[in-house]
């Protein structure tokens, strides 16, 4: 990993701790007032839907979990051993307040995965994954490494699912007068914030351990089109 690379993770990590963290206050008061209900939690229905499918499984991962909705929805809908890894503090502190507000403490289990974490998870740990809002927003160059260690502890027979955020053209930013570093990422007050990519150079990056079983696009809370893509990937037979 580069010099470049590392110091900009530790940009992102930093951002996402502050994004998530909650002063004892905040805290307090989540765990009081009742919130929405759990079927309302995932930012759209296609999510709530493959966070659920993660219930029929066994052992489940939600890597990069944020506030951990998809671990909620998943231990909810009947998975008894969920994984909500995080490199921010700030959204491991979060997913056990949601965990224990949600009443499955008991089944998710929230980690902080710092750079070494997933190296060592033992092969074929987990029958479930999902991976949300994660993969472009990161450095492209340390994708491929946590990809390659995603599939390795993940079953053959494992249902593995990534959500994506949408395709930013560079025509189409230019159009709104975004500046594209590289042709394809954006960066607001220095912190990367979107590598954009097309459907099938995603699907490319994935080859070397999935190929794309299908591919949904989803809107969030707001949003006019259904922009965001879900892929559902199966392991290649020589994982």
């Amino acid at each position: 990993m580069t010099e470049k690379t590392a110091q900009e993770n530790q940009a992102l990590i930093a951002f996402w701790d502050k994004a998530f963290a909650l002063s004892d206050e905040d805290q307090k008061q989540r765990l009081e007032d009742g919130g929405p209900d759990w079927k309302e939690i995932a930012p759209s229905e296609k999510l709530y839907r493959a966070a659920c499918a993660l219930g029929q499984r066994k052992k489940v991962l939600d890597y990069g979990c944020g506030n951990a909705w998809a671990s909620i929805i998943a231990a909810k809908s009947g998975c008894a051993d969920v994984t909500a890894a995080d490199a921010a503090p700030g959204a491991v502190q979060a997913a056990r307040l949601y965990a224990a507000r949600y009443g499955v403490a008991d089944r998710v289990h929230a980690v902080c995965s710092d750079s070494n974490w997933l190296q060592s998870v033992p092969d074929g740990t987990f029958d479930g994954l999902i991976c949300s809002n994660v993969l472009d927003v990161i450095p492209p160059e340390t994708v491929e490494a946590i990809l390659r260690e995603l599939a390795r502890v993940t079953t053959q027979d494992g249902i593995v699912i990534v959500g994506l955020n949408y395709y930013l053209s560079p025509e189409a930013a230019a159009a709104r007068s975004i500046d594209l570093a590289d042709g394809n990422r954006l960066y607001i007050d220095g912190v990367l914030r979107l590598v954009s990519r097309t459907d099938a150079e995603w699907a490319r990056i994935f080859s070397p351990w999935y190929t794309v079983k299908k591919l949904e696009h989803f809107a969030w809370p707001g949003e006019a089109k259904e922009t965001r893509r879900l892929f559902w990937l199966w392991k290649r037979e020589d994982d």
